[in-house]
């Protein structure tokens, strides 16, 4: 039997699940360009979990068409 213990989230994820459940990001669909600052120390460089503090900005938004 295999108890695996699970992964993390890398950090950005959790971060924008939350800004999502705010309303910091939009929820409906469409194209939304954001840009995520990592710090330089931060996991994602060497290919693991990013574990910094970052920044996320909703760069633009466009609402999907019907």
């Amino acid at each position: 039997m295999n108890h695996s213990t699970p992964v993390p989230q890398h950090n950005y994820l959790t971060k924008m699940a939350q800004m999502w459940q705010s309303g910091a990001l939009p929820c409906e669909a469409g194209y939304h360009q954001m840009a995520v600052a990592h710090d330089d120390w931060c996991g994602i460089f060497a290919g693991q979990r990013c574990d910094g503090h970052l920044a996320i900005k909703l760069q633009w938004s466009q609402p999907a068409a019907a």
